[in-house]
């Protein structure tokens, strides 16, 4: 009897169903529609972002040559992709689509932007200012431009402090322009209301793989080998950014939660 393997192929195809099967008995038809969109896109943004990873370090300079990722680096690619997809479609439950749309763009890109801190230790401005740019264009379309704007310069604000703090503790640079540049964009997705509950998140995210780092003895920096030139030490920011953003588009439109806290979270 021939036992059914599950892999890739596999594992894309029954979510991509999945998804499509919610789809059909969505509460309204935008919410099907958008959730049509969500289902199909799953399958495309594994490859599209396979093929960013494998040629954007090549024409920013980062590396000399195109290398192939190693098949557990395709397996986090895969799942990434489907987590991003999945609290697309979570948003879609109570959230109205147009709104559960621009939030799975900023997930789309700061998962890719996680793909990138983890394999090359880099954060490239190709993406950066793609996710700060459609923060800002998101809240000027749902009319709180004003609230997208104070988030962002309130964000680089306190990101540059905080850095600027961590490079004092640990006698060293850490004032990294595409880590301030990424709290930045965040802060235009959050808004100046959910903001504090994203560095909270967040803070929270990166001491959490900061004491992971020390329990498995890994260093807690990573260095971005740019070609031709030296070495640049940062800390890892961009899982703990995503996971933030993430628990705030999650929390801040949640109908289990009381006003108060999804007011606190930037909600309505």
């Amino acid at each position: 009897m021939r036992t059914l393997r599950m892999n890739d192929a596999t594992l894309q195809i029954g979510a991509t169903l999945a998804m499509l099967a919610w789809s059909l008995l969505a509460r309204t038809t935008l919410a099907s529609v958008a959730g049509v969109c969500i289902a199909l896109w799953f399958p495309a943004s594994v490859r599209i972002y396979a093929a960013v990873l494998r040629w954007l370090p090549v024409a920013s300079g980062v590396r000399t040559h195109v290398e192939d990722a190693p098949a557990e680096q395709q397996n986090e690619l895969v799942a990434s992709c489907l987590l991003t997809a999945a609290c697309a479609i979570t948003l879609l439950i109570y959230t109205p689509p147009a709104v559960a749309l621009a939030d799975a763009v900023a997930l789309n890109l700061a998962s890719l932007l996680v793909q990138f801190d983890r394999r090359n230790g880099w954060l490239p401005n190709a993406l950066l200012m793609p996710l700060l740019l459609c923060g800002l264009l998101a809240g000027a379309a749902m009319g709180h431009a004003s609230s997208a704007i104070a988030g962002a310069f309130t964000a680089w604000v306190l990101g540059g402090v905080g850095l600027f703090g961590l490079s004092i503790q640990r006698r060293g640079n850490f004032m990294s322009a595409t880590d301030v540049l990424l709290l930045c964009a965040c802060g235009a997705w959050t808004g100046l209301g959910g903001l504090w509950a994203f560095l909270l998140f967040a803070g929270g995210g990166l001491w959490g793989v900061c004491a992971l780092r020390r329990t498995t003895h890994q260093p807690m920096v990573q260095t971005v080998p740019l070609y031709g030139a030296r070495p640049v030490w940062r800390y890892a920011t961009a899982l703990p950014c995503a996971l933030g953003l993430l628990l705030v588009f999650l929390l801040q439109n949640s109908p289990d939660l009381p006003y108060w806290v999804r007011f606190m979270l930037g909600g309505v």
